[in-house]
């Protein structure tokens, strides 16, 4: 065979690898692993979430926040989900039920008040199918220092009419406990000079988060022109 088809066929490989290696290999790498890309699977099907509300509060003072199912397709049987802060910016300090719930057990909350397990059951058949933004309990807690804390959902069973299993995406909610002092300018002057990241995203923590992008990028690109160079080579030297 002449040089001239060799070469041609070495570099359309070459091509098709560089290609593959840049848009094929992460479907690869989820196909291999047998599941979905993150993101993507049960909870997704549901198409439903299950939302912690944010809230404010001072030292002292008792905010609330707001636990809803945003769809329900197939109804709700009942839930038992537990709460926790992560934080000990604030307690918990109660919850509270929508009346429509024909039974609730009274939540348990932990003896640091940073956790908390709500359960009931829709036993009048008050949520439907089809219907959204289910609010499932209220939690109340109370500041206890300047600081912020979430509030997430680590552990749920939700079931709909029939028994199936509700599986929502989970949004955790942010708890801001701020008693009114003003930011001072020292801190503002920092955010400009000091390099942290500025709220507008212009920070030189930003450009950082950028440049460590980049990085990352040269770095793959570089593994795979060397792949291509070597896998050349080899198929010209077996045409020789």
């Amino acid at each position: 065979m002449s040089d001239g088809p060799q070469r041609r066929r070495v570099g359309a490989l070459a091509v098709a690898l560089a290609v593959g290696l840049a848009v094929g290999l992460p479907v690869a790498v989820t196909a291999a692993s047998g599941g979905a890309a993150p993101g993507i699977g049960a909870t997704a099907e549901t198409g439903s979430s299950l939302v912690v509300a944010n809230a404010t509060v001072e030292p002292g003072a008792t905010a609330t926040h707001r636990i809803a199912l945003t769809d329900a397709p197939d109804g709700l049987a009942g839930f038992e989900i537990t709460l926790e802060l992560s934080t000990d910016a604030a307690t918990i300090s109660n919850v509270s039920y929508p009346d429509t719930y024909g039974k609730t057990t009274d939540p348990i909350v932990s003896d640091d008040g940073r956790s908390v397990t709500v359960e009931a059951a829709d036993l009048t058949d008050e949520v439907t199918p089809g219907a959204t933004d289910v609010t499932l309990a209220t939690v109340a807690v109370t500041g206890t220092d300047t600081g912020s804390a979430t509030l997430e959902i680590t552990k749920l069973q939700v079931d709909a009419d029939g028994g199936s299993r509700i599986e929502p995406a989970l949004e955790a909610g942010t708890l801001t406990v701020d008693d009114g002092t003003p930011v001072s300018s020292e801190s503002g002057d920092g955010d400009a000079n000091g390099g942290t990241d500025s709220g507008d995203g212009s920070g030189s923590g930003d450009s950082n988060r950028r440049s460590g992008s980049d990085s990352v990028t040269g770095f793959a690109g570089g593994t795979a022109l060397v792949a291509i160079a070597l896998l050349a080579a080899a198929l010209l030297a077996r045409s020789r």
